[in-house]
């Protein structure tokens, strides 16, 4: 077959979803020597975000580079052109498309909690979403509680949906202590405990809640422990600053921006815990990324976190800023819980690679097959 994949985020440092993209050509790539991949790329930095160099996989970068206008045009001009038997669109349906496609749902979160979105933002995320949940041969959901949702709310018919988890890259592994300790004191300046935040400052991250929570356990449990953040800072995030300086923790709080997805293993590695309540969640690949590590988390029982995390996890009511906080205090008072959620969390993390999740995808094109 000659597969299109239609790349919305690769190249764009847009977290989850070019991660998403980026595995999940690289270990097709790995798997499938047979099949014709054509990415179609919606920004010119996404060939080389990809880097994957074999004769099987050609990459067309969109004109013009304004990404509704190439999505209307130059997008299913180049289905055509290439003679695409499918075309799997990773987060983004293409509006106009003469070749029949699948779509990957990575998040419902637009249409179960369309607060945590800015009117224009949120319009567009459920127009396109359900132009494609309506045209799209087959819907690949990243989680059962996505298919769930998407089931009961749009009636779309089960064989129609298919679920692919996704994965941890093999770079998420326990580093050891003492490579750890020097990297984390080298780059960031790191020589005290802490627990991590990874995530886009946005509402259904919580992180306010997370801050509130952290304030709480200083008070309960005086310590050196300290909160660092990691990920990119949106619109939202001067909310998040206002509420560290009326807490009084700035001291506390080590705001490291969005980091190098290399150096994710270290900061991982050297948590005490990964505290990820996030209010809703598509997956939550930082739950698989800690885990990968070997490092306790913290996250939420809702959405699809319970269904990744399983028993490797400390779960609590997001809403709950004393459940969070109670979840801090026993991470950083029990060596034992940390060391068994550790050793749960490296036999979960196995069982979610993107080996699995391209093997999955490469039955779904099979499944939807050449048009006759």
């Amino acid at each position: 077959m000659r597969i299109g994949i239609l790349a919305a985020f690769a190249g764009r440092n847009a977290g989850g979803p070019e991660t998403y993209e980026v595995e999940l050509l690289r270990a097709l790539a790995a798997v499938d020597q047979c099949n014709e991949y054509h990415v179609l790329c919606l920004s010119d930095k996404a060939p080389s975000a990809f880097g994957v160099r074999q004769q099987n996989v050609a990459y067309k970068v969109m004109w013009p580079p304004f990404r509704p206008v190439s999505l209307l045009t130059s997008v299913p001009a180049a289905m055509i052109r290439r003679g695409l038997d499918l075309v799997h669109a990773t987060f983004m349906p293409p509006p106009i498309s003469p070749t029949r496609y699948i779509f990957t749902m990575v998040c419902d979160s637009m249409f179960q909690h369309p607060e945590f979105y800015p009117a224009a933002i949120r319009w567009r995320l459920q127009g396109l979403t359900r132009l494609a949940l309506r045209r799209a041969a087959l819907t690949i959901c990243i989680s059962q509680s996505i298919r769930d949702n998407i089931r009961e709310r749009f009636k779309v018919p089960e064989e129609r949906l298919a679920v692919v988890h996704l994965g941890a890259s093999p770079k998420f592994r326990p580093i050891p202590r003492p490579e750890n300790l020097e990297f984390l004191d080298r780059t960031y300046g790191i020589r005290f405990p802490y627990f991590l935040f990874s995530g886009r400052w946005e509402p259904r991250k919580n992180l306010l809640r997370i801050l509130q929570a952290f304030a709480q356990f200083k008070g309960r449990f005086p310590s050196e422990v300290k909160l660092v953040l990691t990920g990119l800072r949106t619109w939202w995030a001067p909310q998040a600053d206002a509420l560290i300086s009326r807490l009084g923790i700035e001291g506390e709080v080590v705001d490291l921006g969005k980091s190098p997805v290399d150096e994710l293993p270290f900061l991982y590695s050297g948590a005490l815990a990964l505290v990820f309540p996030s209010l809703w969640e598509g997956f939550g690949l930082p739950v698989v990324e800690a885990m990968a590590c070997g490092t306790p988390v913290i996250t939420s029982n809702v959405s699809s976190m319970p269904e990744v995390a399983g028993r490797a996890a400390l779960l609590v009511d997001p809403y709950s800023i004393s459940e969070i906080t109670e979840a801090m205090c026993r991470i950083a008072s029990d060596s034992s819980k940390r060391q068994e959620l550790a050793a749960e969390g490296l036999k979960r993390a196995t069982t979610f690679t993107w080996d699995r999740t391209a093997r999955q995808t490469l039955d779904a094109y099979e499944r939807i097959g050449a048009p006759n």
